[in-house]
């Protein structure tokens, strides 16, 4: 553990894995580094258990150091609104170079793609896809793209260097993947050695009507929100 710190005790792990399991199908939670995938890959990763049921795999490289942080949030939603679960993954990456290129993506790799209908469901502060799947609705949810300028002007866990063109246009800096299968957060210009955060946050539920947004207020959460459970800052 380099990039995080904890307040709550954890052990080492031979057990981690960077994806999870959802009714609609594997989420995968990936970083590739200068066009390479070093965590959907075979690459070493120290394995970390954490207090209260959370996984952190810390990647260490001669060019970076990336940690993965899987937990489940204590979320907050309207108490007319409910969920099954929520779970976080939150990464963290420390350049050691100059010039280094990341992109986090996490995307779904359906059960039965046949079944399933995916779109956007974009809002304020938050960029999300919506998957029906039989009798489930999900959300996948990052913080969207004027939330990261706005971060990286406080010195807000964000050390990426915003384009003129991204400031004109921060809607166009998350992409969606695949026929909205997934999400991808390109960071082109990090400063070396010092750290930047990015989070995806999946809930769902069974379904209700088209109207309910209950996932979609519980991937609304800010990075603190999502760690505080585990005790990590």
């Amino acid at each position: 553990m380099k990039l995080f710190k904890s307040n709550h005790d954890y052990f080492r792990s031979q057990n981690c894995s960077s994806f999870i399991v959802t009714p609609c199908g594997k989420i995968a939670f990936e970083l590739k580094v200068n066009d390479y995938d070093f965590s959907n890959t075979n690459s070493k990763a120290e394995c970390l258990k954490l207090s209260n049921g959370g996984t952190l795999l810390s990647y260490n490289h001669d060019k970076f150091i990336a940690e993965l942080v899987i937990c489940e949030p204590t979320f907050s939603i309207p108490k007319h609104m409910n969920v099954e679960k929520v779970v976080a993954g939150v990464w963290r990456v420390k350049p050691l170079v100059n010039n280094l290129k990341c992109i986090f993506e996490t995307k779904l790799e359906p059960f039965n793609s046949k079944d399933l209908v995916s779109g956007s469901s974009s809002g304020e502060g938050v960029d999300a896809i919506e998957f029906d799947y039989k009798e489930y609705r999900m959300t996948i949810g990052t913080e969207d793209g004027l939330t990261l300028i706005n971060r990286s002007i406080e010195k807000d866990m964000m050390e990426n260097k915003f384009s003129p063109l991204n400031h004109e246009f921060p809607d166009n800096i998350i992409e969606y993947l695949n026929d909205y299968m997934g999400l991808s957060v390109p960071l082109t210009s990090l400063e070396v050695k010092e750290i930047s955060q990015i989070h995806f946050v999946v809930a769902w539920n069974k379904f209700v009507d088209e109207y309910d947004n209950s996932t979609w207020f519980s991937v609304d959460m800010p990075g603190d929100d999502i760690l505080s459970k585990e005790g990590l800052i």
